[in-house]
């Protein structure tokens, strides 16, 4: 597989009244030291697709909501593909119609090569419709064993992070310009300008450099990376020495 047709795509949630956790420094005495977000935590999925040469396809964002509606289109600035779900997640059906997306915009520059798509376990990328689809059109798809995308998923290890940080900037920045809540109808607004920022050719690459997945280089990921964790105590134990009777009521607690 040639370094240009060689794909990774992974899925990651937004919460349009939400961001990461950020340290501050603020004036003693001052009652809010934190910035103030409206609490809306209905989800976002967003789908990126990364190429090992550095190319990024235009992202799948997916609303949650029974209905489409035609203001999710506004300031769409990055070309994304809309879809809808009850849950704001990926389904079978939209990973069927998504394959079919990354098919007709890979195409071209595979110029008849075989292609090879790195994703995660989700049920969504190996239903029946999905990999018929894929073997019929000269995809290879490649899933990673549950819980190791931390180490082996590029999208994981260096552009999420990343992206939720600018996201996380934009969004107040947003707030505190315009002094309106983040919804369906401004999020591509707000997330085109992270997702600009965060996902940069250099970044990309180093995507796949840091997994090992190209250039090729098993040794990124050690065996012992891999090792089961150790044994841990499943007995609780109290973080203070407490009052007699708290003792007293913990120990027959645990004895029975």
């Amino acid at each position: 597989i040639k370094q240009d047709c060689l794909w990774a795509a992974d899925e990651t949630g937004f919460q349009p009244g939400g961001g990461i956790k950020e340290r501050v420094l603020g004036p003693v005495g001052a009652k809010i030291q934190h910035q103030q977000r409206d609490g809306n935590r209905e989800n976002v999925t967003v789908m990126v697709t990364i190429c090992a040469d550095g190319e990024e396809l235009p992202p799948t964002v997916i609303y949650k909501g029974q209905h489409f509606s035609t203001e999710w289109h506004q300031n769409n600035t990055l070309n994304a593909s809309i879809a809808h779900s009850p849950k704001g997640w990926t389904d079978g059906v939209i990973g069927r119609l998504w394959i079919e997306d990354f098919d007709q915009k890979t195409r071209a520059k595979a110029n008849g090569h075989a292609r090879l798509l790195l994703v995660n376990g989700h049920n969504s990328h190996y239903t029946k419709d999905f990999l018929d689809y894929a073997r019929e059109n000269n995809i290879h798809v490649l899933c990673y064993p549950a819980h190791t995308t931390h180490i082996y998923q590029g999208l994981d290890v260096c552009i999420f992070g990343v992206l939720k940080h600018y996201w996380t900037l934009e969004r107040d920045q947003y707030m505190k310009d315009t002094r309106q809540k983040v919804g369906k109808g401004n999020f591509l607004a707000i997330y085109s300008r992270a997702h600009q920022k965060a996902l940069t050719p250099e970044t990309i690459r180093a995507a796949f450099r840091k997994t090992g997945v190209w250039p090729l280089n098993p040794n990124v990921v050690p065996t012992e990376m891999m090792a089961h964790s150790y044994e841990t105590s499943s007995v609780g134990h109290m973080p203070l020495p407490q009052a007699s009777p708290v003792r007293a009521v913990s120990k027959a607690i645990y004895e029975y």
